[in-house]
């Protein structure tokens, strides 16, 4: 058991016991978000984390490895009220730690948030981390002045968007893609060259298109880790994964996922080698990509964009997406 003395006795911090506490976990992400988690995801999830840490400090002091803290807030009888977890992937810059902390409504502006945050704080420092990060919610009333009271600074601003494909008007596609054609430019999907050979030179397209993404935080994980999340089995199909080509170049993608909302389908990620920017290879492949959608039976069409992206903002917005709830990206300095 863990607690501050700092803060009333009515609330207590505990370590998790597993796997009863997925219920708790489940029930508390729910209250403020409904139908955001489930037992099954949270058990599937902890299955792919390993649970032996390995932080260290690199040759330059910073600290590196991998590692994580979960902690429980109980009140007097025995309520789980919030919830909070750092943790450090292998592939974060050195340094850095992320995190996330919530409250259960009925509890939030009574110290529990500051509580878990502090503890989560002093395990951070007692690592000699340099850099926290962290998210919190758009949508819910003071959450990010409670963060920047907290010494926390904006990082980034990143929103949902969403599309009704019915508005959608893509008979101009046809005249953009011979346009782009004519200049050497050609549109393919994964499963049209799958193999090994094409997802590494995806992963590299990646790597290069993400530095300049104001979204992306930190650097892409390692090819295993990348290629577990960019091409989920349960959400993504080879098919999905629409690339523009430069010869045998992979200069351009627009992935597509499925997701837990029937008829609704999701812009994973897209992204233009710098040099071929600004001729509409973006638009062409988000166009493919919900022309697909719409094959596979989608009304909707969701995607993230970080706020400070004007080039991507004017995309969407032109394609017709409105933007809805998102999350600011939040970090802290520790040294």
């Amino acid at each position: 058991m863990v607690s501050n003395n700092h803060i009333s006795t009515k609330i207590k911090l505990r370590d998790l016991q597993l796997p009863e506490d997925y219920k708790h976990i489940a029930q508390l992400f729910n209250s403020i978000q409904p139908g955001s988690a489930t037992v099954e995801a949270l058990e599937e999830e902890d299955r792919h984390i390993p649970q032996t840490s390995t932080l260290t400090l690199n040759e330059n002091g910073l600290l590196s490895g991998f590692g994580r803290i979960r902690v429980l807030a109980e009140n007097t009888a025995g309520q789980v009220i919030g919830f909070g977890s750092s943790w450090r992937a292998p592939w974060s810059n050195p340094g850095e730690l992320a995190s996330t902390f919530c409250v259960h409504p009925d509890y939030q502006r009574q110290g529990v948030g500051g509580l878990i945050l502090s503890h989560l704080e002093d395990w951070a420092a007692s690592h000699k981390a340099s850099v926290f990060l962290s998210e919190v919610k758009d949508w819910i009333p003071g959450s990010l002045p409670f963060a920047q009271k907290h010494g926390f600074l904006l990082d980034a601003h990143i929103f949902e968007l969403r599309l009704d494909v019915n508005t959608l008007d893509v008979s101009k596609l046809s005249d953009t893609v011979h346009k782009l054609q004519n200049s050497g430019i050609t549109f393919i999907t994964l499963a049209d060259i799958a193999g090994e050979v094409s997802v590494q030179k995806l992963y590299d397209l990646y790597v290069e298109t993400s530095k300049d993404n104001p979204g992306q935080s930190g650097n892409l994980p390692a090819f295993p880790e990348w290629r577990k999340d960019a091409l989920p089995e349960n959400y993504s199909k080879e098919k999905w994964v629409f690339i523009a080509l430069d010869g045998d170049r992979f200069i351009g993608v627009s992935t597509l996922f499925s997701t837990e909302e029937t008829g609704v389908m999701y812009t994973d990620y897209t992204g233009v080698s710098q040099h071929y920017r600004g001729r509409g290879i973006a638009k062409v492949l988000k166009l493919l990509s919900i022309q697909e959608a719409i094959s596979e039976g989608a009304h909707t069409m969701t995607t993230e964009t970080e706020a400070g992206n004007e080039a991507t903002q004017k995309l969407n917005r032109g394609l017709g997406y409105v933007p809805g709830k998102g999350h600011y990206r939040i970090c802290k300095p520790l040294l």
